[in-house]
């Protein structure tokens, strides 16, 4: 039953982006933006994309806003 319910968006917290796609897609809804956000401060980030935030547009598209699973700790060089 496609489109019958809408995604709970708590629900896509930590999921991996693709995850999170497919959820809402299954569910007949529409993905609008996939944002990317960083550290503001200089530090590597690796892993696969995790939800952080989701939100539902009055268009009824719903935005992801991703990051990194974990960052590189920076080496000390002293």
């Amino acid at each position: 039953m496609r489109g019958d319910a809408a995604v709970d968006l708590s629900d896509l917290i930590g999921l991996d982006a693709d995850q999170a796609r497919r959820r809402l897609e299954i569910a007949g809804q529409r993905v609008g933006a996939i944002v990317e956000t960083a550290s503001p401060r200089p530090v590597v980030l690796e892993g696969s994309l995790r939800v952080v935030r989701a939100r539902r547009g009055s268009d009824g598209q719903v935005d992801l806003v991703v990051t990194r699973e974990r960052y590189l700790p920076p080496v000390n060089r002293e």
